[in-house]
């Protein structure tokens, strides 16, 4: 065996030697590697996505919007908001009222996603809606969708389980894929909103005559969410 030869076997076998004790090193760092990937992606879940529910939030929502406008694509935004939930909560305690909220977002995901578009919770019991707009009634979706919310729901409560039969109004905005940014089509979808909640279960599209009262608020307690005068609760309850 010429010298070169010699030289270049014993390198072999040193690299071979080298790369087999460094084995264990390198399965521990791609381990580490693999374990934090799969901490990004949870961490990444966890800020786009409400915790109760598992919808996503309203920092997606926005997110949606965003690429849909970059692409100029006709959206409807339609905020909508169950009718008497507090009163849920103060009778039957919050775990209903979670109950009542999961089950909610589930019908919500279901028929968004149906219909091509995407729920959103976007607090309390408000929910966001981004659906493709489709021809000249771009409410009928939501329509639909308010009338599968509306369906019974079984809540655990302290002493067994109830019926419950919700309802929810919508306030609708129509981005047209030129004018419109997210927050203001949430802002015309709420101003929409405060009318239907005048009539509880239905659904109004915004339009620039419409206004909402200065003292409404979106802090605190709405007007829209305050009980009607005759105490009447808006969803029916069955033993």
């Amino acid at each position: 065996m010429s010298i070169h030869a010699a030289l270049a076997a014993t390198a072999a076998l040193s690299f071979t030697a080298g790369w087999l004790s460094a084995r264990p090193t390198i399965r521990t760092l791609q381990a580490q590697v693999d374990l934090l990937e799969v901490r990004l992606r949870a961490a990444q879940h966890v800020a786009g996505h409400d915790r109760l529910t598992g919808l996503p939030n309203r920092t997606s929502a926005e997110q949606l919007f965003n690429v849909r406008e970059l692409l100029g694509a006709a959206t409807t935004v339609a905020l909508v908001d169950l009718d008497g939930f507090k009163r849920t909560n103060d009778t039957y305690g919050h775990h209903a009222g979670d109950d009542l909220l999961r089950a909610v977002a589930e019908r919500l995901a279901v028929a968004a996603k149906a219909h091509g578009g995407m729920a959103a919770r976007l607090a309390g019991d408000e929910f966001l809606l981004l659906l493709p707009t489709n021809g000249d009634e771009p409410a009928k979706p939501v329509a639909t969708i308010l009338n599968l919310v509306a369906e019974p729901a079984i809540l655990r409560t302290d002493d067994g389980h109830i019926t419950l039969h919700p309802t929810a109004s919508a306030g609708i905005a129509v981005y047209d894929g030129i004018y419109g940014t997210f927050g203001a089509m949430l802002h015309h979808a709420d101003i929409a909103l405060y009318h239907a909640k005048r009539h509880p279960g239905s659904h109004r599209t915004y339009h620039p005559e419409m206004r909402m009262p200065r003292n409404s608020g979106r802090h605190g307690p709405r007007r829209r969410d305050q009980r009607p005068a005759d105490g009447r609760f808006d969803g029916e309850v069955t033993p």
